[in-house]
């Protein structure tokens, strides 16, 4: 990806391919970082922009490809802030208000103190009347392939507990559902599922972090982005989202309307 960061060779026709070829998508994510850091804020949003133009109207696996590897990078930790503000600013400059919003951190939703404080409390039992478990226990149980166990786990709330569950081959995505769907839901936790590389890009998964309440706001504004157009006007226009997010989801459907589809 180190070419993709001269200004010249910049844009869609150049990144799909190039992140095509990058079959793991970790790799993708960190091969676009590197190249955020060399490159033209101004040439990436713009190819930004193009790229989200046609996972949201074109039938083009490898722009939805792409536009999840974006996302990620967006938010990648090892993202300089420098660099964040860089995009976010070329990306407003431009009117690429969505765009922007990627690269703007948010403070993440926070549960009720009393809710919060429960839910990580360093014992609970996995039954309402069996024996509280350390956190330690609960953490070795998530490892187990007793299906029994897992169904009761994947109520557990807290993030350490959540972060092995989400590398359990035994979990399936109807476990990951019912912790994406979980209400009150310990943001942290959440964002953890938001940000697996396996699990995040789960279509049912998405939905579902993008519905609950306890998803940090940034997660839930990248997870829409990557949406396809129908979705967003469902979004934009249900009451039960927060302002920002159906904020969000209002100005992607009214930029993938103006743009011709090809």
């Amino acid at each position: 990806m180190t070419s993709t960061c001269h200004n010249a060779s910049v844009g869609p026709d150049h990144i799909l391919p190039r992140l095509k070829a990058i079959r793991d998508a970790r790799m993708r994510v960190l091969a676009l970082v590197e190249g955020f850091r060399e490159g033209d804020a101004g040439t990436w949003v713009e190819a930004f922009e193009a790229i989200v133009s046609r996972a949201h109207l074109v039938a083009d696996p490898d722009a939805l490809e792409a536009l999840e590897a974006i996302t990620h990078a967006a938010a990648e930790p090892g993202l300089s802030y420098e660099i964040k503000k860089a995009m976010y600013t070329a990306a407003t400059e431009r009117g690429m208000f969505a765009i922007a919003r990627l690269f703007l951190s948010v403070s993440p939703n926070m549960a009720p103190d009393p809710q919060l404080k429960k839910a990580l409390a360093s014992e609970r039992p996995l039954k309402p009347a069996g024996r509280p478990l350390t956190l330690g226990e609960r953490k070795a149980l998530a490892r187990t392939h007793r299906r029994e166990e897992l169904l009761l786990l994947v109520r557990d709330p807290h993030p350490d507990v959540v972060a092995i569950l989400l590398e359990n081959p035994h979990v399936t995505e109807t476990e990951i559902l019912k912790i994406a769907s979980t209400r009150p839901a310990v943001p942290a936790s959440l964002a953890k599922l938001a940000a697996h590389p396996r699990w995040s890009v789960r279509h049912a998964v998405k939905r579902a972090l993008v519905m609950n309440p306890s998803t940090p706001l940034a997660d839930a504004i990248r997870i829409v982005t990557t949406l396809r157009a129908q979705e967003l006007a469902e979004l934009a226009a249900d009451p039960a989202l927060p302002e920002p997010l159906r904020r969000h989801a209002a100005d992607l459907h009214a930029a993938s309307q103006r743009r011709p589809q090809a």
